[in-house]
């Protein structure tokens, strides 16, 4: 006990701060140094782990926003808002009473985490869905079981994307499990139990929310120390080469369609509408323009190869913007 002051000591002090020897601003500034611990609300997560979450995450996000644009047809926008470690308690505390609660099983590691959705974001999607212009809908009451169907529909291929997320770190599966409108009928973790919030600030259209997810720490404890910038970095990097790898080799094998277009031509209606067999149609003659997909790539001439119809290559058309 060699920091405790004997009341000879404390004496000394207080007459060296009456005397002018000591400043009581000095005595201050090493109060200051003291920090308050809370060990009800212990924060288990080091600044290092909380990155490489938030990097996984920023992934998860592209990945989410490219999904949710092609599904809704509409301009979708999805960013990390705030990545933070608070108690499963004043995660409930801070959502709505009457809100979107999506319960997703994970394996391994044999936890549950939530997704929760803002009504204002929950209501654009399904007005989206349901061939609406994802106009603001002011509505208190639980989803109906169509509503219900398509919500599943949705994030249940949407979190498919999150075990792509996590990949470089640890293979996961991710099941969705139910809808809760309720906060209070969903336990995940314990009250004092620290979680990790990650909150989404999403645009869909007109309309900004945000959508919050919450991974207990039973998820995380297992990949703890694969969550440094160091692991991370490492796991990366030896990810990175065999990927590009496996795409060139499956984009060599992609077939396009190649189409020789002969040439065109301009008739009314009405004699498209009294063709015969055996009539001809006359067209513009010149160059036959050989397409890949639905651009003009190259030009030729007909011709015949070993009994087959044939295009000899004449020019090739560069389009702007393409390197290729």
């Amino acid at each position: 006990m060699s920091d405790v002051l004997s009341q000879q000591e404390i004496d000394a002090l207080l007459s060296a701060i009456k005397s002018g020897e000591i400043h009581a601003s000095d005595v201050t500034e090493e109060q200051d140094k003291v920090k308050v611990y809370d060990f009800k609300r212990a924060m288990r997560y080091s600044k290092d782990q909380l990155r490489s979450i938030t990097r996984i995450h920023e992934n998860f996000a592209r990945l989410f926003t490219t999904y949710l644009s092609a599904q809704l047809r509409t301009y979708v926008q999805i960013e990390i808002d705030l990545v933070d470690q608070v108690t499963y308690h004043e995660f409930i505390a801070s959502i709505p009473s009457r809100t979107v609660l999506n319960v997703f099983a994970v394996q391994p590691m044999d936890g549950k985490m939530v997704m929760e959705i803002n009504p204002q974001v929950t209501y654009a999607v399904l007005e989206r869905l349901l061939g609406g212009q994802g106009d603001p809908v002011n509505r208190n009451g639980s989803l109906t079981e169509i509503e219900t169907v398509l919500m599943k529909r949705i994030f249940s291929r949407a979190f498919n994307l999150y075990s792509d997320a996590w990949e470089n770190i640890e293979r996961i599966r991710v099941n969705w499990e139910g809808i809760e409108s309720n906060p209070q009928f969903i336990q995940i973790a314990a009250p004092n139990d620290t979680v990790i919030i990650i909150v989404l600030h999403t645009t869909i259209g007109e309309i900004t929310g945000r959508m919050t997810l919450c991974l207990p720490h039973l998820i995380l404890e297992p990949v703890l120390s694969k969550l440094s910038s160091q692991q991370w970095l490492s796991s990366l990097a030896k990810s990175n080469s065999p990927s590009q790898e496996v795409i060139k080799q499956s984009l060599d094998n992609v077939n396009v369609p190649v189409i020789a277009e002969l040439g065109r031509a301009k008739i009314p209606i009405s004699d498209v509408l009294n063709l015969q067999i055996g009539d001809v149609i006359g067209i513009e003659a010149g160059k036959v323009q050989v397409k890949v997909g639905q651009r003009t790539r190259f030009l030729g001439n007909p011709g015949i190869q070993k009994n087959h119809y044939a295009i000899q290559i004449d020019q090739v058309i560069d389009t702007e913007g393409d390197n290729s």
